[in-house]
């Protein structure tokens, strides 16, 4: 696995052995594919909302990827915006914020991305899934990604990483 720097040295993804693009760019290919998400809507028709039907949800899912990109895009044109703006505690009960690699989410409507947050301003994505409604977190796809963000925080804790510095430095190392 590597890790690749999405824009200004602050926002970066991990890209994992055999994949061609790191995971914010897999994400986005991914979820603006129309047939991906007609193949994925259909498999967990039990967890769309009863209100939606398919079409309509496919509909919403690629207008929301499509914001999900200029939102990251805005934050890294604007210097008054954060990456704090989209990414918070992953676990919404969690309220101190100077947890070690602490995890995080970025979302929007029923897209989830998470990250480590390596500092302030300082983001490294690791996965995301599409989340209908509170009890996804339960499903293979989820469970997964919630594997994937375990297991970059030990590679980063493993590798000494525990602040911005150590974090630049062990990417000067890897090159």
């Amino acid at each position: 696995m590597k890790i690749v720097n999405i824009f200004a040295n602050k926002l970066f993804a991990f890209q994992f052995e055999g994949e061609k693009f790191n995971e914010l760019r897999r994400l986005l290919n991914l979820w603006s594919n129309t047939s991906y998400l007609l193949q994925f809507t259909t498999e967990n028709k039990t967890d769309i909302p009863k209100n939606k039907r398919i079409e309509e949800l496919i509909f919403t899912l690629v207008e929301n990827v499509n914001k999900i990109d200029a939102i990251l895009n805005e934050i890294k044109n604007n210097p008054d915006r954060r990456l704090e703006d989209f990414f918070k505690n992953l676990n919404n009960n969690e309220y101190r914020i100077d947890i070690l690699l602490s995890k995080q989410k970025g979302r929007q409507n029923f897209y989830r991305i998470y990250a480590l947050k390596i500092d302030n301003n300082c983001f490294v994505i690791t996965g995301g899934a599409i989340k209908f409604h509170h009890l996804n977190k339960n499903r293979p796809h989820t469970q997964i990604e919630m594997q994937k963000l375990d297991q970059c925080r030990d590679y980063l804790k493993e590798n000494g990483v525990i602040d911005s510095n150590s974090f630049y430095e062990f990417l000067n190392e890897e090159q």
